[in-house]
């Protein structure tokens, strides 16, 4: 039967059972401990993933390099380490090293030929040596002519006839052993200068300061002084 508008029904109190009527207060008596006990387990929890983390990362930096060091030029086996090699500049020989120059000290010269044609004179020089052990030689001697006013100051000139344009060569004398070299110069007067008389001449070493006097007469322009390097045989 519907109750009339506006009435309060009051319904009758349901009577718990025995086992639902325990539970419940045993429940909620135990749930702030429950709650507790989820915190720590939380809080281990974290803690755990924490020392793993650290761990991990303790381990990693464990197993990488300590420092960093040269990187092997040449492949390496059974732990042993081999260097790189290089290759040394082959030596000069004892001969240059140790093989005197040929100076005014240890040199006589003389002429080994010469002959003239169209007012040219080509002379051979043999430059023998004195000394009782090899001398070396390079290069392009100098000369210089002695007039009745002196020493002229002659400037000469390297090659300029076939037979002296050749390069210079080394060259090493045995002792009692000769070099020679050749050199040419003019013998006429010109308008714009005369033939000038000596009677000596002064040949001076490559690589040499102090000259050879040599007794040797003749006429020459100045100017027109031409020698060849040194040789080690007798030019024809």
């Amino acid at each position: 039967m519907r109750a009339p508008a506006g009435t309060r029904v009051e319904l009758p109190a349901l009577p718990l059972t025995h086992g639902i009527a325990r539970a419940l207060p045993i429940r909620y008596e135990r749930a702030p401990a429950e709650l507790l006990a989820s915190a720590r387990v939380h809080h281990v929890t974290k803690a755990l993933v924490s020392a793993l983390a650290l761990a991990s990362i303790v381990a990693g930096c464990s197993s990488g390099a300590q420092e960093a060091g040269p990187v092997p030029t040449v492949p390496t086996s059974a732990g042993h380490t081999t260097a790189a090699t290089t290759t040394e500049p082959t030596p000069s020989t004892s001969t240059n090293a140790s093989t005197a120059l040929c100076s005014d000290q240890t040199v006589a010269v003389k002429v080994a030929s010469q002959q003239g044609a169209a007012g040219t004179i080509r002379t051979v020089w043999r430059v023998r040596n004195t000394a009782q052990h090899p001398c070396r030689s390079f290069g392009y001697p100098g000369m210089d002519f002695h007039s009745s006013k002196g020493w002229l100051g002659v400037q000469v000139h390297r090659g300029g006839f076939p037979d002296i344009n050749q390069p210079p060569a080394r060259v090493v004398v045995d002792p009692g052993r000769s070099l020679y070299f050749v050199s040419y110069w003019n013998d006429v007067t010109t308008n714009a200068e005369p033939c000038a008389e000596f009677d000596h001449v002064k040949l001076t070493q490559p690589d040499n300061f102090a000259p050879v006097k040599v007794a040797s007469s003749g006429c020459l322009n100045p100017q027109s002084v031409d020698v060849g390097p040194v040789r080690g045989t007798r030019p024809s």
